[in-house]
This record gives structure tokens, sequence and C-alpha cells, in this order.
């Protein structure tokens, strides 16, 4: 959109008496939006520790109210996570639309280079954590149709993605057990920035490396077994996912997508912190049975919600109780 069309945003939004957008809304941003709409609001939305989120509230040249959702960070790391969190909301709403805000844009302030930003409709939501029958058969619906469009690198992601704060490196790997063994090395790496070294963990990392992921994962790709990847959101706690305030759809966000094994998307629901638990994993179960071999399954969660366990410490270096667990 031209710089005029910007300009004209800019007007219209001056309009309202004792609001200035300017404040508020940087040019860059106003220009994703249609000729000719009013700014009427800019209001907090949400509360973050990583980043500045607002909702905009608009009015379309045709009278309609449309409100907006927009998310800002700084640095180098600013740039990673708007442009991680386009790609991978881009992604997740192509399969599936009715559940995921619709991206629209990212990229840099035109008056604070250095700072980015990343645009998508805005949901009104439930603070609640949602049904499980309703919640499960929306994942399961994802995970399904994406295991029918399998990426050629297999197991990652094509940008760097972030859990809060914390990237993701998703280069590309064939083997999954590979992949989750790095995943889980950079978070120890993570969580001990934060806390420091620890001689029993240490202790508790090499047999992680070198005897339970090996004797958890590697039967998954070995002995005719195969894995098809799915698109993982890799952050479904009850703060990610919640029901539309009109239609009562289930609603995800925040996504960190790689493609990875299916069942890896539980890990956090084990967590009792999120009142999610067994009916969400007997429900998902149910729906979408077991990887073989089938009685390696709560092993392979507590696997895989160790790596949430690890962020959350790393996340709070003030806090050890998550190293304790």
């Amino acid at each position: 959109m031209s710089t005029e069309t910007a300009n004209q945003l800019l007007y219209n939004a001056s309009l309202e008496p004792d609001f200035n957008p300017t404040d508020k809304l940087d040019e860059n941003v106003l220009a994703n939006l249609p000729f000719g709409t009013e700014i009427l609001s800019v209001t907090p939305s949400g509360a973050s520790s990583w980043v500045d989120t607002v909702c905009i509230k608009t009015r379309h040249q045709d009278g309609t109210i449309k409100r907006y959702f927009k998310k800002s960070q700084s640095g180098e790391l600013g740039r990673r996570m708007m442009e991680g969190t386009f790609v991978s909301e881009h992604v997740f709403y192509e399969y599936s639309p009715e559940n995921v805000p619709k991206p629209i844009a990212w990229g840099h302030y035109r008056s604070k280079p250095d700072t980015w930003y990343y645009l998508s409709d805005f949901r009104e939501m439930v603070n609640e954590v949602p049904k499980v029958q309703e919640f499960v058969s929306t994942i399961v619906k994802i995970h399904r149709s994406s295991m029918e469009h399998p990426p050629k690198g297999k197991y990652g992601f094509p940008v760097p993605t972030h859990l809060a704060n914390v990237p993701n490196d998703n280069s590309w790997e064939q083997s999954w057990e590979v992949w989750f063994t790095k995943a889980m090395r950079k978070m120890f790496e993570f969580e001990e920035n934060s806390h420091g070294k620890d001689p029993e963990l240490e202790e508790l990392k090499k047999d992680l490396y070198e005897k339970v992921i090996p004797r958890l994962l590697r039967p998954l790709e070995t002995g005719g077994r195969l894995i098809r990847p799915c698109l993982i959101h890799s952050d479904l706690w009850p703060g990610n996912c919640m029901p539309d305030a009109q239609s009562g759809e289930i609603v995800i966000f925040d996504s960190c997508a790689y493609w990875g094994h299916n069942e890896a998307d539980l890990g956090s629901w084990r967590a009792p912190r999120y009142r999610m638990g067994r009916p969400f994993l007997k429900e998902y179960e149910n729906l979408m049975g077991k990887s073989e071999p089938e009685e390696d399954w709560d092993d392979r969660n507590a696997l895989y919600a160790l790596r949430y366990d690890l962020l959350n410490s790393a996340l709070f270096p003030n806090d050890i109780k998550f190293r304790k667990m």
C-alpha cells in the first residue's frame, strides 16, 4: 500500500478527539489495513512478558467495525519472533482457518526500523480451559490433515520459532530421535543459563541423551515402524487455546510450529498446572490412536512433557520449583 494510503489512515484516525494514533500505530502497520480505515481505539490485549500486545478497533469505509491484533518487539530477537509467528500462524491458518486468527502481515516500523510487529485478525475469546471433545477433535483434525502433506525435510521448520522468548532450532533432520535430542539439548542450555550448573542434573542429562531418548524414540522409526510427520503447534496450553466468545469454536494461536511426531504436541497437557491432563490425553488416544510401540505411550508423553518443565524453569530464573520437579 502507498504512503498516501498510510497518511490517509493516519488522518482518519486523528479525527478521534483526544486520541493520537501516531503514539500507538506506525505507518507500516497502518499500511496493511484497507484504504479509508478509521482507527477507533488502540488498547492493551492480553498479557505477555515478552512482547507488547494491543487490540486495534477500526471502522472500514462501508461502516463495518473490525478489530485487529498486533504484537511487537525490538531488536534481532523481535525480528525472529515476528517472522516465526507469521510463518507459523500462516501454515496453521491454511490447515484450519476457522480455528486460527488470520495472519495479515509482519515487518518493521517505519518510525523505528529496529522494532518489529505481527498483525492478524482479532478474535474475542473466553478465558477458560476448552471443552475436551471440541478441543481435542480440533487438534486431531490438524494433525491428520497435515500428515497428508509432509515436508521434504521431514522434521523441522523453515524458520526459527519461539516458545515465549526462547528460540527453537528448527533446522531439518531426517531422524525424529536426532531432532528431539537436539531440541532437548538446547532447552537444557537455556535452563542452565537461568539457574546455573547442577552436578546431579548433569548426570541425569547424560542418561537422558544416551539411554532414555534412544529407548523411547528410536523404536518409532525402526523395526519396520514409521512416523508420519505432522504440523506441531508445540505450545498447546489453555492460554493459547480458548473458545471463541461468539461462536464457541476453539481458537488456537501463538503457535511455535515445526513438523514432528504428533504425540509431541501432547506434552504440555500432562502438567497439573494446565488443568488438562488425563481426560484430554484419553480423548486424543481414542480419536487418533497410539504410535507403535503402544506400550511406550505414557513414557513418551512424560519425555515430551519434560521439555515444557525445562522451558518453565528457564523462564523463571528466580523460582527453582520447576527445576526441582
